[in-house]
């Protein structure tokens, strides 16, 4: 058969193939369900390159050096096979290593009396040279004991078809079609070693082509090369180099992809650098942010913001989204992860804006009068609404400039925020006109409380930027009510009378306006 003259070549480029998927793999031997697989394709390379070192080797001697070689990586991939599915349907490593340990013994065994076996020949009652299709390789008839040691090997494959298959029983659909396609490749080694002496196939290193359809499945649908087609090329590069952070995890809430954005903003979120995400499990970030543990364990879509600690200003939106809607609760979520940061500073900027007074910091009118509106009467007190402004203001401005005047009004407003940050609502209702209010218990106590603090501004003074001072008097008018269903216009009208009494009576005065009187609707 003329395509036999290539036949060790396509034994290195097995093994070529087998050991560049094995490096591939091995970059995600951190993450569940594929941690021992590289192990499995570095075997199955080793395999191939023995067998062909077996063939294209002249001295007997040689031949038997590599076909002893084998023996190991051929007994460790049935076993490895059984951990790599074992691991991928569990999705759990523990005690697996410590088992896979115990399972290699007789491996270890097995090699050491088959390179030791022409001094005992307990492995091999017969060893010579065999030609089939041209190919010249080590024949050997095994004994009982090397029977059963293979008898064992081959019982790691059985079950791991075994468990494969139980696996597609309650596999979801995405999860279905991969595993059928890893089984369809595992039975082809498995079910060869009753097959092959079935068809009296003898030919030196076919068993390792076996071994190729299995690694071959297993890589393509758990790793999916881009490199293969063009449709997961582009893919992987919207994924790659999306702004948003994607995190795509399995039912059991194992990270199984995500994206460079995904694995910056889950560093600053866990406060934890990490080379990449993948393979941890998701209840790192449910624990720390639980508002979002109860939707992820009912597999609930939902739109969540969250706000890091320590990290001032920083905003995440993240949205969660059942990758199979129909069995959301057997399947894994994917989170969609958007930095909201820059988007929240411009909202609080923009919120600041139509609030705040910009020159003083206090609130501004509009504000003011929608805060004092929500602000009930509490029970067992009343409540005071105080109307200041600075004295001849007009006259400051006219004297030493606006700036000057503009200085005073801010030393003002830090006075007010000062006594009224914690205890009342304060704003800048006018060019120069404040107002404050607050809680207090009776109209005496309002009273006395407006009195303090216009003694306490007639004691302040402005040291200007030229070197003058200006002592600042203000003019206040209050109004008083204990009762809830007072308007804040009917309040705020008794003290604006008020005001203007306190200035129409020489300035730097107290003035205690009337109780507002409800008006009641007319009717028709």
């Amino acid at each position: 058969m003329p395509w036999m003259q290539g036949y060790p070549y396509y034994l290195v480029m097995g093994s070529v193939l087998s050991l560049y998927m094995g490096i591939g793999s091995f970059k995600h031997r951190h993450t569940p369900g594929r941690c021992y697989l590289w192990i499995l394709m570095l075997l199955v390379s080793l395999i191939f390159a023995a067998t062909a070192g077996e063939i294209l080797s002249d001295s007997f001697q040689v031949k038997l050096w590599w076909k002893n070689l084998q023996q190991g990586p051929l007994f460790l991939s049935a076993i490895f096979t059984y951990v790599v599915i074992k691991e991928y349907v569990s999705r759990s490593s523990e005690g697996l290593a410590k088992r896979l340990i115990y399972f290699c013994i007789p491996v270890v065994l097995d090699v050491v009396l088959i390179f030791t076996d022409s001094y005992h020949h307990l492995m091999r009652s017969e060893v010579g040279l065999a030609t089939v299709a041209g190919i010249t390789g080590i024949a050997v008839k095994p004994t009982v004991l090397s029977m059963t040691l293979i008898a064992y090997d081959q019982l790691f494959g059985l079950y791991a078809v075994y468990l494969l298959a139980i696996s597609l029983l309650n596999a979801p659909k995405y999860y279905f079609r991969r595993n059928l396609m890893l089984l369809f490749g595992l039975l082809i080694p498995v079910l060869s070693v009753f097959l092959l002496p079935l068809l009296k196939i003898t030919i030196t290193g076919f068993t390792a082509f076996t071994y190729l359809p299995p690694i071959v499945a297993a890589y393509l649908s758990l790793f999916r090369d881009p490199r293969l087609s063009l449709y997961p090329l582009a893919k992987n590069k919207i994924f790659e180099n999306m702004k948003d952070g994607i995190v795509l995890t399995d039912r059991y809430d194992q990270i199984i992809d995500v994206n460079e954005a995904a694995d910056a903003m889950l560093s600053e979120l866990l406060e934890e650098k990490a080379e990449t995400w993948r393979g941890r499990s998701i209840h790192l970030l449910l624990k720390r942010y639980g508002q979002l543990s109860d939707h992820y364990a009912k597999r609930i879509e939902g739109q969540f913001e969250i706000e890091p600690s320590g990290k001032d200003g920083a905003c995440f939106g993240i949205a969660l989204i059942a990758t199979e809607r129909t069995r959301a609760e057997t399947t894994g979520m994917l989170m969609v992860f958007s930095d909201l940061s820059e988007k929240k500073r411009y909202e609080r900027e923009l919120l600041h804006q139509a609030t705040v007074d910009d020159l003083t910091g206090l609130y501004n009118r509009r504000h003011f009068m929608r805060l004092v509106q929500n602000y009930s009467v509490q029970h067992g007190a009343g409540m005071a609404l105080l109307l200041f402004d600075i004295d001849d203001f007009k006259l400051i401005n006219d004297t030493y400039g606006h700036l000057a005047g503009d200085q005073a009004l801010v030393d003002l407003s830090r006075k007010i925020m000062n006594v009224y940050q914690n205890n009342g609502i304060s704003g800048r209702v006018g060019g120069e006109e404040f107002a404050v209010c607050f809680f207090a218990g009776s109209e005496a106590e309002a009273l006395r409380e407006a009195e303090n603090f216009r003694a306490t501004m007639g004691k302040h003074v402005v040291l200007l930027e030229e070197g003058y001072s200006i002592q600042l008097t203000v003019s206040i008018g209050i109004a008083f009510t204990e009762r809830s269903d007072v308007t804040f216009e009917d309040l705020y009208r008794e003290a604006d009378e008020a005001l203007y009494q306190s200035k129409a009576k020489g300035k730097n005065r107290v003035t205690l306006g009337r109780q507002p009187a409800v008006r009641q609707a007319v009717k028709g």
